[in-house]
């Protein structure tokens, strides 16, 4: 229905009785709930890891946001949800990594609005 011409658009509001309708679908480039935002993010300084280390952080979002994740090119971490637009992450590198796991990555962290919408921070890391 999103992809209505404008008049079909004009005929679906005259024969409905209902301008507003056909302003709905013209405007629908807004999510119902808005647009998702990633407020702050609190991840160490020295992005230098080790494996073994424990990464802490935690990221505030818009009050939208059902879901963060951390991730780092394949793989991610769900972040645990505290609280409205509070979330943590506790995450433990494994204590064995293969020489070619060892160098410099982008961790992404993802923000998910409740209607579906993707909002992310990069961050350069290296992994020792």
């Amino acid at each position: 229905m999103l992809g209505f011409s404008l008049a079909i658009r004009s005929v679906l509001a005259g024969v409905l009785g209902c301008a507003g309708w056909a302003t709905a679908l013209a405007d629908s480039s807004q999510p119902p709930h808005g647009l998702p935002q990633i407020l702050a993010v609190s991840i160490p300084a020295d992005r230098n890891f080790h494996a073994g280390q424990t990464i802490r952080g935690m990221v505030s979002t818009s009050a939208n946001v059902g879901y963060v994740e951390a991730r780092v090119q394949y793989q991610n971490a769900p972040l645990h949800h505290d609280g409205v637009g509070k979330f943590s992450l506790a995450y433990t590198i494994p204590w064995w990594l293969p020489p070619w796991v060892r160098h410099d990555w982008t961790l992404q962290i993802i923000a998910r609005s409740v209607d579906g919408v993707e909002v992310k921070q990069e961050f350069p890391i290296h992994i020792h």
